[in-house]
């Protein structure tokens, strides 16, 4: 058969003539793939006559409530099709009371047949997988028995009871015969099952319908009369337009008829009309139509229309955004016992800011902890809850007990929560041990990689012995993350200046991954390198759209300008950070409102009012803050008072360490310390925090733990191991004064100036108890021969200024040529032009100022002002190259753009002579 067959829709009361036509056809060839039918709704004026089913939990609630003795009086097919949904819940829980229920239809339903009622024991008894009950029934040989005279329905089930093997009677020839005598009697199931065999090839004897008219005389059986059970029995045709296994898969079709349901009152199929919409792949979607079936099904009680409504509601999609109708919709859902809308609603209250959303949120979180299987998430919500509202310290053991419980159900979050906590008390026996292991399981079973970096800051800064620095460092390369990362001004111009591929990647991908002092740090790399306008577009618009970023970047501005119009600058971007709930923006603004505007007292007010907003919530840092720059009528000891409870209900590590020096009782001390420990942001500033304050009370030990600590984040970071050294300094103990010099050699020899200042006067100070004139020669020879040719000139200019011998003495070890000829091989455009100057200085033979020549032209072409002046004499004089006056003033002129007063000298002698 060709084409598409194209059929309306005749109300059918006598399917006899139907199957007399059909008797009359020749056998069709048989197709290889499902047919094409068109068979559409009639265009009728349609009014709601289907009863909305109710939801399964009704149901259920129904009919366990029932007795058992007598059916309520209501419509048979009613109690028939809550017999069948209790079935399709579950037919092995529900068996007793569904064998009662048709048992007694007959009681209620006088036309209903014997056969009907074993047809419906039959399926039963199928379906809750008693088969060897069923046989041992008799009913199938009974229904078979009487097959001929049966109904199409029980003959149908007749022959699909043989072909399966459920009879003991293996006849499929019988079977068929049952088959085709019910499809002739009109029975859309057998029908369907024919076509579908002469599909799949079989020749069914006394069968030559063609699979297409089966098909439509399937349809035209399950449509039948304009009475209640339309709705279910239009609802097939859809399915089979759905699936596609007889009939040709056309979802177009199967809305059409699922529209005509929904226009006859069945709200289900109202909400699989609004999903097609939603799904929209094979069908034209029409907002218009899904939402108006969507609203039908939501008000007819379908569950997951309501949720679906509350979804579009919440998001704005389609339909205005509308709060509380979000919460409305959800609200029916979730009374239905809807676990996902439950959910939904709980997120929803997470979200919103609105009065008494925080109290719904408990309460909805509350709910979902009650469910008899509660996602383990909602313990790891119901946790930070606790914590966020009673603060850190207050709510601790009720946050455990959540966390712990959300850890049995697996929850990734619960479980990294409960490990920090662990480690928090890693002093207690096998606390450590226990956070160690939750951290790798959630690495080992759950691929959690950024888990390393939590493994790394435990080994470090939790360690019940002192810091474990190897571990550590082991976490620390398998997470691909640096102990000394952060990114400074500083930093980031030492990776302009000197490019690393590695640090690239490591400042971009924690970009990309949105790591807000990433983002900040980007920018201020691409601005740094001259990147295109474009990706510095692209990255300012990250930052202003981040926070956390947009705070970080503007403490950069600080870092790298000291002047009033950057201040402002930075102050607004903090400003607007702090309106939008910037980390520790507010902080930031007020520190530089007291520190730079305080004669401005709108301002100082704002950064008041942070400070006391900050302080409340237990940071110490805006403590620290008012204790110093407030003014002399408040003192430390005020702010301790004020903020005391604050402290002990969720201070933080800062605010402990500030409690901490505000107490005489060193036991009172040491728990604060403890504390500050325990909930420490393992890093630089944090670690060296901690060595301050055991130091300020006189505990040494502790004091070096963690000094230990702090330097394992200084690798490359020569300033951190300077400011170590001064920590140690400060403390007037011989083996305190051997780690500061240890500790600014380090720093001296990564090229710190104010490290190699220090110890040059510890070194040359005759009367002092590290007088070395060969130490100080040797630290300059080593330094110079690892620092970058602007450090190298840095120092012996130094030198130069204050200690001439020494100066000589390096000199005289140390090869500048090769150290400027190396540095210019690998791209530094200082090396080149001090090697350039240096063959000039010499001039062995004209080669020697040819080579200072393309030096100079090289450091010029990159940028180097200096060379650029030395490029112009050459051109001038004719160093090197043929003499050319144009080209001399074009790199005067380019100096003198850049700022060189010497070029801009030169350019005014120039223009006077030519004069």
């Amino acid at each position: 058969m060709t084409g598409r067959l194209r059929f309306s829709v005749l109300w059918i009361s006598h399917l006899g003539v139907a199957a007399g036509v059909c008797a009359v056809l020749g056998a069709a060839s048989a197709a290889a793939k499902p047919v094409a039918v068109e068979f559409l709704p009639p265009a009728i004026e349609l009014k709601p006559i289907c009863e909305q089913r109710s939801q399964d939990s009704d149901v259920v609630g129904r009919w366990l409530a029932w007795d058992r003795k007598a059916l309520p009086k209501q419509q048979p097919w009613l109690v028939l099709r809550e017999a069948q949904r209790l079935r399709d819940i579950d037919p092995q829980q529900y068996f007793p009371i569904i064998k009662r229920m048709i048992e007694l239809l007959p009681t209620i339903d006088p036309g209903m047949k014997a056969d009907d009622v074993a047809a419906e024991e039959i399926t039963l008894y199928l379906r809750a997988g008693k088969t060897d009950e069923l046989r041992q029934s008799k009913m199938v040989e009974q229904l078979i028995n009487r097959a001929e005279a049966n109904t199409p329905k029980s003959l149908y089930l007749a022959a699909e009871l043989m072909l399966d093997g459920v009879s003991a009677k293996q006849d499929e020839k019988k079977a068929l015969s049952y088959l085709v005598a019910a499809a002739y009697g009109g029975n859309p199931n057998a029908l369907l099952e024919l076509a579908k065999r002469n599909l799949e090839g079989q020749q069914i004897q006394g069968w030559s319908v063609d699979p297409s008219l089966a098909v439509t005389m399937a349809f035209g059986a399950m449509v039948g009369k304009l009475d209640n059970g339309i709705c279910d029995r239009v609802t097939r045709i859809a399915r089979e337009y759905e699936k596609g296994e007889v009939v040709a898969a056309d979802r177009r079709i199967s809305e059409a008829w699922l529209r005509f349901a929904a226009d006859l009152g069945d709200g289900n199929a109202a909400w699989n009309v609004a999903r097609y919409h939603l799904d929209s792949s094979e069908i034209t979607k029409d907002n218009n139509l899904l939402i108006h079936y969507l609203q039908f099904a939501a008000d007819k009680g379908v569950v997951a229309a309501q949720s679906e409504l509350g979804h579009l509601y919440e998001v704005g999609a389609i339909v205005p955004k509308d709060l509380a109708k979000s919460e409305y919709y959800y609200q029916l859902a979730v009374a239905a016992g809807h676990r996902n809308s439950l959910i939904k609603l709980a997120n929803l209250y997470e979200d919103t800011d609105q009065q008494g959303a925080r109290e719904k949120y408990r309460h909805a979180l509350n709910e979902l902890a009650a469910l008899s299987d509660p996602p383990g998430w909602t313990f790891a919500k119901l946790g930070n809850l606790a914590i966020e509202e009673s603060g850190y310290w207050r709510a601790e053991k009720t946050a455990t007990d959540f966390f712990e419980k959300g850890a049995e159900r697996r929850d990734m979050t619960s479980i990294r929560s409960l490990a920090l906590i662990r480690l928090q008390h890693s002093a207690t026996d096998g606390q450590f041990d226990e956070g160690i292991n939750l951290l790798l399981e959630l690495l080992d079973s759950y691929g959690r990689t950024d888990t390393m970096a939590d493994l790394r800051d435990a080994y470090l800064c939790h360690a019940p012995d002192g810091p474990q620095i190897e571990k550590a460092q082991y976490w620390s390369a398998n997470a691909k993350e640096a102990l000394n990362a952060g990114w400074s001004v500083k930093t980031i111009g030492d990776l302009v200046e000197h490019p690393s591929t590695a640090e690239t990647a490591s400042l971009q991908s924690g970009a990309l991954n949105g790591q807000s002092n990433f983002i900040a740090g980007y920018l201020w790399y691409l601005k740094t390198s001259k990147a295109t306008p474009e990706a510095i577009g692209e990255w300012e618009k990250r930052v202003a759209q981040n926070p956390d970023a947009k705070t970080a970047y503007a403490v950069l501005m600080l870092q790298a300008d000291d002047g009033v119009d950057n201040k402002k600058a930075a102050l607004k971007m903090l400003l607007e950070a702090a309106q939008a709930g910037g980390r520790g923006a507010r902080t930031a603004a007020a520190d530089l409102i007291l520190t730079s505007f305080g004669q401005d007292a709108k301002l100082v007010k704002t950064a008041g009012d942070f400070l006391h907003a900050e302080a409340a919530g237990g940071s110490g840092a805006a403590m620290q803050l008012l204790a110093t720059k407030s003014g002399p009528s408040t003192s430390a000891a005020d702010v301790y008072r004020e903020y005391s409870d604050a402290i002990e209900a969720r201070g933080d590590t800062e605010a402990m360490i500030f409690a901490a020096g505000q107490v005489s009782d060193v036991e009172q001390k040491r728990s604060y310390l403890a504390r500050a420990a325990g909930r420490i942001d393992c890093s630089f500033d944090s670690a060296l925090s901690m060595a301050s304050a055991y130091f300020s009370f006189n505990q040494a030990a502790d004091a070096v733990k963690w000094m230990t600590v702090a330097e394992a984040f200084s690798a490359g970071k020569p300033w951190r191991s300077r400011l170590l050294g001064e920590t140690f300094q400060r403390i007037p103990q011989p083996d305190m004064q051997t780690n500061a010099m240890r500790l600014f050699e380090v720093a001296a020899l990564g090229g710190d100036a104010k490290a190699q200042q220090y110890l040059l006067k510890a070194y040359l100070d005759a009367a002092g108890a590290n007088y070395s004139q060969e130490k100080a020669v040797d630290l300059m020879v080593a330094t110079i021969s690892k620092a970058s040719p602007a450090q190298i000139l840095d120092s012996l200019s130094r030198l130069e200024r204050s200690h001439k011998a020494i100066q000589q003495q390096v000199l005289a070890r140390v090869n500048l040529a090769t150290l400027f000829h190396d540095a210019a091989a690998a791209g530094d455009p200082v090396g080149m032009r001090e090697f350039g100057k240096l063959q000039l200085a010499r001039m062995d033979g004209p080669e020697d100022a040819v080579v200072a020549q393309d030096m100079f032209q090289k450091a010029a072409g990159k940028g180097d002002v200096e060379a650029m002046v030395l490029l112009s004499r050459n051109y001038a004089f004719g160093i090197g190259t043929t003499p050319s006056l144009s080209l001399a003033r074009t790199w005067l002129e380019k100096a003198a753009s850049l700022g060189n007063k010497e070029a801009k000298e030169m350019l005014v002698v120039m223009t006077m002579k030519a004069n």
